[in-house]
């Protein structure tokens, strides 16, 4: 753990602490037996947990009881259940490493104090200290305030866990925030959570206890639901690099073949050397030592690209699309597949550095170029042909990539299942490369599209989202 995040979980810990000490004299009012109860219902709750859609943090079903708690006995007594419950339920069904437990104690305590605290000063009050009144009737006066504890635990929540993610995978904090918590599957989860909690408030007011146990049904409902989202946004992550696997092999045959050309020549030149040590002139020297390292450079293209496509976890950093272009044709140039393909390159200089995967892009552009290459070779188009474009779009603050081919273009009926899972017009085809390169770009906020082209034959452009605006 770094210094920072040391400070950030203690500076977290510490506060939640204080939090507790002060609710002390207001948690033992509440009385034992509903101290009890109430924390057997959270503990319950809390084991509703799922990890996000990245792994790095956790989302419990809790919130719905912790909201309720604030609106019936008041935050302060509610902060204590939730500690405690949320302690157990890390001893038996979490288990996280101890200081990852503290830590999530002490932000859902501060999460919870700081909705109370809103509650409260927008004229929330808590419903036990009015047990003769109806909660119809408290209902309207306390619709505002309700809203607006609901939001201010979700948004303090969920920002201090990424502030601790953030820290720890030195990414920025917004954007940690965005990817764990606001994706679409998980903001409809939350609001569902929400919603759920003046059903409980009311079901306990007129029922009892009893009136809760109703209540787990839908919890583990929206529990299944977000579970099998994230399992099928993982499977289509392992969709990319299992993609990316199948590629490599393609492409280590080709890499093999032309290796072992270079090979070939830089060994004749080399037994040149040997044979005439000593008697050759030093224009044929000159010319061996050249072929040998132009040899030896090709090779390390070859090389490189083949590094540069490794690596399978997600890794954005500032990038130059142009470059990424460039080197992707330099490394699959020298291949069989492409010895007839003439590549145009059309890059305009103003292209900004974007937030980008480097080797993930250039997957994109394999699989454009493979496909391109594929079509023409099937079609009676002359000189198999793909030009490649870049434009900054600053009306809307992005970078267009096209790739175009003179090929036959796209059937008609296969146009608009271009991108699924599985689909392909190849015979020999699996139909995963243009649903990665789909999933890819989605990933880096953009999108990619399909056309033909009068006169000529398909074009794929990929709109990029620019790094702070253009």
């Amino acid at each position: 753990m770094s210094r920072a995040l040391v400070a950030y979980v203690a500076s977290v810990t510490v506060g939640g602490a204080l939090v507790l000490l002060a609710a002390l004299p207001e948690f033992r009012a509440v009385g034992a037996v509903h101290i009890g109860v109430w924390i057997l219902v959270s503990l319950l709750a809390e084991s509703l947990w799922i990890s996000t859609i990245t792994g790095q943090a956790m989302e419990s079903m809790a919130s719905t009881i912790d909201l309720s708690l604030l609106v019936l006995l008041g935050f302060r007594p509610a902060v204590w259940i939730v500690a405690i419950a949320f302690a157990l339920a890390n001893v038996f069904f979490s288990r996280r490493v101890w200081y990852k437990a503290i830590f999530n104690a002490g932000q859902n305590v501060l999460a919870l104090s700081a909705a109370g605290i809103t509650y409260g000063v927008l004229g929330g009050v808590p419903l036990a200290a009015h047990p003769g009144a109806p909660a119809a009737g408290l209902g309207v006066s306390l619709v505002l305030p309700w809203v607006a504890a609901s939001l201010v635990y979700f948004v303090t929540n969920t920002l201090l866990v990424s502030g601790a993610v953030a820290l720890s995978t030195r990414r920025k904090l917004l954007e940690t925030w965005r990817k764990e918590y606001l994706y679409y599957n998980s903001l409809i989860s939350s609001a569902a959570l929400f919603f759920l909690s003046p059903l409980v408030v009311v079901s306990y007011m007129a029922v009892g206890y009893y009136g809760l146990i109703f209540f787990f049904v839908p919890l583990l409902l929206i529990k299944e639901a977000s579970a099998k989202y994230i399992a099928l946004e993982k499977a289509k992550d392992e969709l990319i690099s299992s993609e990316r696997l199948a590629a490599k092999g393609e492409m280590a045959a080709e890499v093999a073949h032309e290796l072992n050309n270079y090979l070939a020549a830089i060994s004749g030149r080399a037994q040149l050397f040997l044979m005439g040590a000593g008697t050759m002139p030093p224009e044929r020297t000159q010319e061996s030592a050249r072929i040998i390292f132009e040899q030896a450079s090709a090779m390390t293209i070859l090389t490189k690209g083949l590094l540069d496509f490794s690596h399978k976890e997600v890794r954005k950093q500032p990038t130059r699309l142009n470059d990424v272009v460039r080197r992707t044709v330099e490394f699959i140039a020298p291949q069989n597949k492409y010895e007839r393909v003439q590549f145009d390159l059309d890059l305009a200089k103003e292209v900004p550095d974007l937030d980008l995967d480097p080797a993930q892009i250039q997957q994109v552009l394999l699989n454009l170029f493979s496909n391109a290459a594929d079509a023409m070779t099937s079609s009676k188009s002359g000189l198999p042909r793909v030009v490649v474009r870049t434009r900054v779009k600053p009306g809307r603050a992005e970078v267009e990539l096209t790739v175009e081919d003179n090929g036959p273009g796209i059937p008609a009926e296969a146009m608009r299942r271009l991108f699924e899972p599985s689909f392909t017009t190849k015979p020999e085809g699996h139909g995963f490369g243009l649903s990665t390169c789909y999933r890819i770009v989605q990933n880096h906020g953009g999108k990619i599209t399909a056309q033909n082209v009068a006169g000529s034959g398909a074009r794929f452009t990929v709109s990029l989202p620019g790094k702070n605006g253009i």
